[in-house]
């Protein structure tokens, strides 16, 4: 507030400064005119003659009485004028002095906005920092998905598959295979395998072993026309209050059937980039609504990790 009265002041200054050069030329001119048509013996109307003289006399005051007064009298309009001329060039050089010292108030100004923001930013990005190493838990989830291409051809002769089965096999395999110090946690669901961490620089070996091992699993089930892929997702969270709610998310994203990949979570990614950024690149795979209220969009970026090298 108070940085802005100063460049209104400024800018108040400035205007009538400008103003004052404005008459101080228009006098200048005036009395250039007035010196020409004097000396060419021109009559004038008395009130003009009256104004004129007033402000020449103001100026010759020192010698108003003295009888160099009347022998300057065919110069004094140009003297006048001459004054005037000086006045106006002092005029431009406090203006120039004026606006140099106002753009110099800006850069202070600006310096100090800048600086503020600077530290602003640096205290958010501080917090934000703080805030993320705050998060204590990496859940990963992975599915098996398995498609019998069957055709009407071959409907007779084609044996019976059980793909459902076949899944729940798959991934009780993964997880058993799967006994790294790293986890903290493992588990079956209804739906897909969980795994629970919480050294997050490890995560990388973890994820490395478990498509490793889950694709040297899913090779040994392929058969003639069965098809076998995963769909893996990772999540961060605080705390094992938040388990059961981001398990559920991240049935959402394993729904999305992103496959052969591990998907991610912005949560996922801002977390890596920030805290641990040797460790993954991250790809978009597209956005997608996440929200539990088809009524209520909630759109979100999900992203593929792999590991740098």
């Amino acid at each position: 507030m108070f940085l802005r009265v100063i460049d209104k002041f400024f800018y108040q200054l400035r205007q009538i400064l400008s103003v004052i050069i404005f008459i101080l030329i228009g006098f200048s001119c005036l009395y250039f005119i007035y010196w020409l048509v004097f000396n060419a013996k021109v009559q004038m109307p008395d009130f003009l003659n009256t104004f004129v003289w007033s402000i020449i006399d103001f100026f010759a005051m020192s010698i108003k009485n003295k009888p160099l007064y009347k022998e300057l009298i065919p110069v004094l309009p140009i003297a006048t004028c001459g004054i005037f001329i000086f006045l106006t060039y002092v005029a431009n050089c406090f203006m120039v002095f004026l606006e140099n010292n106002h753009r110099f108030f800006r850069n202070c100004v600006d310096a100090y906005k800048d600086n503020l923001a600077r530290t602003i930013n640096t205290e958010l990005h501080n917090d934000f920092i703080s805030e993320l190493k705050r998060t204590a838990f990496m859940l990963v989830k992975i599915k098996v998905s398995v498609i019998h291409h069957t055709s009407y051809l071959t409907a007779m002769t084609d044996k019976d598959v059980d793909t459902q089965q076949m899944e729940k096999d798959v991934e009780k395999q993964i997880m058993e295979s799967i006994d790294s110090k790293i986890v903290n946690n493992k588990g079956m669901d209804d739906k897909c395998v969980y795994f629970l961490l919480t050294n997050f620089s490890e995560s990388k070996t973890f994820l490395s072993e478990l498509v490793s091992r889950s694709s040297s699993l899913i090779k040994k089930q392929i058969q003639p026309k069965i098809d076998i892929n995963f769909y893996c997702a990772v999540d961060l969270f605080n705390d094992l209050s938040e388990f059961t709610e981001k398990s559920e998310y991240l049935d959402k994203v394993l729904n999305l059937k992103i496959e052969n990949k591990i998907a991610a979570t912005p949560r996922t990614k801002v977390y890596f980039e920030n805290i641990l950024p040797s460790e993954y690149h991250f790809e978009v795979q597209g956005e997608y609504n996440l929200s539990s209220n088809p009524n209520r969009p909630k759109n979100v970026m999900i992203y593929s990790l792999r590991r740098k090298y």
